[in-house]
């Protein structure tokens, strides 16, 4: 290419990058003068930077001591984790946190904001290359490429969830090495986008695949038609085999990252599209109303450009020019009207439309297609586009009569009316001949101002104080790393272990519920993670023991309820917590240390009650044993012995538990406190008014001394007070028992509620221990929304908590590992007993663990319903547990062969193409 040739190709990107740097300029300043982050209170602090900033972190420790390996598992990622597997939804497989490295650690908040304009930035250069490579000349290109990069979705993730954007980037090379495919052209550039997908994030790439198959459909019928269908065959095999070298050259990070999603609490989701054949009426209302202003619906994305409004009619007047891009389009529509697609697009899981990201290409491209026509419109166009106006403004007009005035409401249509305007004027200055080159160039500029005025506006009408304010959701600049080191105001750094070498995990409260992942950065071990992609043995013991703090991306959190036996059994022997949540410490807890920070107090509690990291059990009970238990028994017998699988484990020489647990039920009476608010009959309670609640009296309350109380509700379901509007009523409340000084909810979520929804037909509440006979014999249950509340069965239980309690506490610290090494990847120690026994550890479950003992290949077992155990014989013996994430070695073995097929790709087309 000559030098000249090179200077116009580079020409668009340097207007891009001009006009670019003008808009965030306008978008963004705000945020400087106010000196906002980019970093979302909730998970932009919980998890999007905290993952980034520890990600950088590992891969730095990894290049400066590549002979330690990269940490394939994490202790302080909740209970312990694989690193792979947790983070590899944000960050292992996304190109842009690489550059991370590139920025010294002190200024890796400076890094991860640069890096979301840069993706932003690579939206629209990628669409630009996308437009050049297909024939769209430049000026329509670049505005399609604004219209690309600063379509809400982009807007709304560049400070909710950055890792989005990438489809985004991606979406264009997939379809453009699609098109290189069909025009019998290389598969190298699909090649590439395939990898780059598959490699990046598992959840789009699953996306990516389907979307590019329909692109690829519609389009071969679009440049062939039917008269020759068999050629479709070769196209099939070309892009299969493409797709195939893609996925395997990803494989080392793909295979991984996939085998823990099928290994994760996700697997267990809610039923397909949550049983809904059809969306709530205001879903379909939103639709509408969205379409151009900043709004989502189930993750329907819309708020496009008002250029489009003008553009709609296009599609249908003008086949040939427009023809592809609307029957996509068409498509999409329908996919977006029923739950299935959006169930089937969402990994078969509830119908939220993440997808939609996909849309602002299609309208990107037919906008920049229309702009390019600017001059050459008809008579009929612009009659058709007023229509298309008229239209959008009674929409508007009707919005705003039921919802208020908003300016944010009618400005796209008001933006509209300006470019209709200006394609009014220049069809009028054609038709007269008067339209000269200064003319053109004038109205070019308008038109393009008003395109970036609409996007600019609806940005900022999004994130500025005047608008919708979401600027306020955001940390300010240079506070984030500040807020870490201040989760516990550093009273963690109090803590005594009992011997300087001991392993032990940091526990909460159940009313510390901000603590998520924050113990990563304190490198310390805890039992809280929020991730999307967590260990599902975890989440399996969660469930069995009826958590009800559970959630399937955060399956264990809130200190489990305070529930003792839990706390002491995942090895807890220090619960940090603010000082007026000293109530909730659960039993065995002693306050030993006090931390006062500028506006909060901070306790340690420390017990002698942990159980160890890994002891020697011998006494064991089924599964199916275990099952028929109820939560506060099953509770109870894990002070007893371990749950085992018989099918899976040898238990001769083991001693099969036999007793009765003390936990037992009470003796209740339950009556309303106001029946003007709240009834109860035949299993139903009825809650006219929030305030009204359920009285739970117990007849002796001296049955609760030295106990830990329990209410347990089963049989729940909720029936809500029928509105007579036409908006969907939310199936979502809030139960709330009191007890004493204890207040303890459970919050059942809504059928729509994104990554949250469980129905919950049981609740367990763990109202304290109680050391004496009980202050109080009243336990108070509310609901905090009107309605029908179906229960077949309410009890209070009590386990007892005693000499006896810990005395089975003490044999199995007598019987603990002595651990000689711990390490991310590796612990070993010596054991010895008198009998067969089953060495119990609280590592969550996972096949990457290997055992040896006494230099033997030991398999290990799945014990207590998520833990890693391993089977010992009497006497001594030298443990050693190492891990290795599960399909990385095949995953190594799957990309080495990529390579090789890609080079033999590239090969027989160079030969293909010297032959021709």
């Amino acid at each position: 290419m000559s030098v000249s040739n090179k200077k116009r190709a580079a020409y668009p990107f340097y207007w891009y990058t001009f006009l670019f740097a003008l808009m965030v300029l306008v978008i963004y300043g705000y945020f400087f003068v106010a000196q906002k982050s980019f970093i979302w209170e909730r998970d932009g602090f919980s998890q999007h930077y905290l993952i980034f900033k520890e990600y950088l972190e590992i891969v730095r420790d990894f290049l400066q001591q590549p002979s330690l390996g990269f940490k394939l598992w994490d202790w302080n990622i909740g209970l312990g984790a694989d690193t792979i597997h947790s983070y590899g939804y944000y960050v292992v497989g996304d190109p842009f946190v690489y550059l991370g490295l590139l920025f010294p650690a002190s200024q890796t908040e400076l890094a991860f904001h640069v890096l979301i304009l840069l993706r932003l930035y690579a939206i629209g250069a990628v669409f630009l290359i996308f437009c050049r490579k297909i024939g769209i000349a430049m000026p329509g290109a670049l505005v399609g490429s604004l219209i690309y990069t600063f379509t809400y979705y982009v807007i709304l993730n560049a400070t909710r969830h950055p890792f989005f954007l990438l489809p985004m980037v991606l979406f264009p090379l997939f379809c453009l090495g699609m098109e290189r495919i069909l025009q019998r052209q290389s598969n190298t550039l699909f090649i590439i986008a395939v990898f780059l997908g598959a490699f990046s994030n598992f959840y789009f790439f699953y996306m990516l695949t389907v979307l590019v198959f329909i692109y690829a459909l519609v389009r071969y019928f679009y440049i062939y038609g039917k008269k020759d269908i068999t050629k479709i065959v070769g196209f099939i095999w070309t892009a299969a085999y493409s797709y195939i070298i893609g996925v395997l050259l990803s494989g080392i990070l793909f295979f991984p990252v996939v085998g823990g999603f099928l290994q994760s609490s996700r697997e267990a989701s809610s039923k397909f599209a949550q049983g809904l054949l059809v969306y709530p009426i205001e879903y379909y209302i939103a639709l509408i109303r969205n379409l151009f202003i900043p709004g989502s619906y189930l993750w329907s994305t819309m708020g496009f450009s008002a250029f489009v409004i003008l553009l709609l009619p296009c599609l249908f007047l003008h086949k040939k020019r427009y023809g592809f891009i609307k029957i996509m389009l068409l498509i999409f529509g329908v996919m977006l009207l029923l739950p299935a697609f959006g169930s089937v697009m969402n990994g078969f899981s509830g119908p939220y439309n993440r997808w939609t990201f996909v849309l602002p290409f299609f309208l990107a491209w037919g906008s920049a297609q229309l702009y390019n026509y600017r001059f050459q419109l008809s008579k009929r166009d612009l009659s058709a586009m007023a229509g298309s106006l008229i239209f959008f403004s009674l929409i508007t007009g009707a919005s705003v009569w039921v919802t208020g005035y908003r300016f944010a409401y009618v400005a796209p249509v008001f933006f509209a009316w300006l470019m209709w305007g200006v394609f009014y004027i220049g069809h009028i200055k054609q038709q007269n001949r008067t339209l000269g080159t200064i003319d053109k160039k004038g109205l070019s500029f308008l038109l393009t101002a008003l395109v970036m005025g609409n996007l600019a506006y609806n940005a900022m009408d999004y994130y500025y104080p005047w608008g919708q304010n979401t600027v306020s959701s955001l940390l300010d600049y240079g506070t984030v790393d500040k807020l870490y080191t201040e989760t516990f105001e550093g009273a963690e750094k109090l803590i005594q272990p009992q011997k300087a070498e001991e392993i032990y995990r940091i526990g909460v409260t159940s009313q510390d519920r901000e603590v998520k992942n924050q113990l990563v950065l304190l490198d310390r071990m805890g039992l809280s993670s929020y991730l999307s992609i967590t260990n599902g043995e975890v989440a399996n013991f969660a469930r069995k023991l009826e958590s009800g703090q559970f959630q399937l991306i955060q399956p264990i959190r809130n200190g489990v309820d305070d529930r003792s036996i839990i706390n002491h059994l995942l090895n807890v022997q220090a619960i940090v917590t603010e000082e007026k949540n000293e109530k909730y410490l659960p039993y065995g807890y002693q306050v030993t240390e006090k931390k006062s920070g500028k506006e909060r107090s901070f306790i340690v509690a420390e017990t002698t009650l942990a159980y160890p990291f890994a002891y020697a059990e011998d006494v064991y009970l089924p599964e199916s044993t275990f099952e028929k238990m109820n939560p506060v028994e099953k509770e109870a017998f894990l002070s007893y012995g371990i749950v085992l699988d018989e099918k899976q484990a040898q238990t001769e020489g083991l001693s099969l538990f036999d007793k009765e647990t003390e936990a037992k039920k009470l003796t209740i009476d339950i009556f309303s406190e106001d029946e003007n608010k709240l009834t109860i009959e035949n299993q139903t309670i009825k809650v006219y008014d929030t305030s009204g609640k359920l009285m739970i009296k117990l007849k002796d309350k001296n049955e609760m001394e030295q106990s830990a109380i329990y209410a347990y509700l089963e049989g729940l379901h909720f029936e809500p007070v029928k509105s007579q509007g036409w908006k969907r009523d939310p199936i979502n409340y809030t139960a709330v028992m009191k007890m004493g000084k204890q207040r303890k909810s459970i919050y059942q979520s809504d059928l729509l509620s994104f990554s949250a929804y469980m129905p919950r037909d049981k609740m367990l509440f763990h109202l304290g221990y109680q050391s004496e006979a009980a202050a109080s014999d009243t336990i108070s249950l509310q609901f905090d929304r009107e309605g029908s509340y179906t229960v077949s069965d309410i009890n209070v239980l009590a386990l007892p908590l005693n000499q006896d309690y810990q005395e089975r506490v003490r044999q199995k610290q007598e019987q603990a590992l002595e651990i000689t090494a711990f390490t991310n990847q590796k612990v070993s120690g010596t054991i010895e007993q008198e009998k067969a026994s089953i060495l119990t550890t609280t590592i969550p479950y996972a096949s990457g663990w290997q055992a040896e003992v006494n230099g033997k290949a030991i398999e290990t077992l799945r014990v207590n319903e998520g833990f890693v155990g391993i089977p010992l014989e009497a006497g001594k013996s030298k443990v050693v547990l190492t891990y290795q994430t599960p399909l990385l070695k095949a995953g190594i073995a799957a990309s080495s062969l990529g390579v090789l097929l890609l080079a033999a790709n590239q090969i027989i087309h160079r030969k293909k193409r010297n032959d021709h």
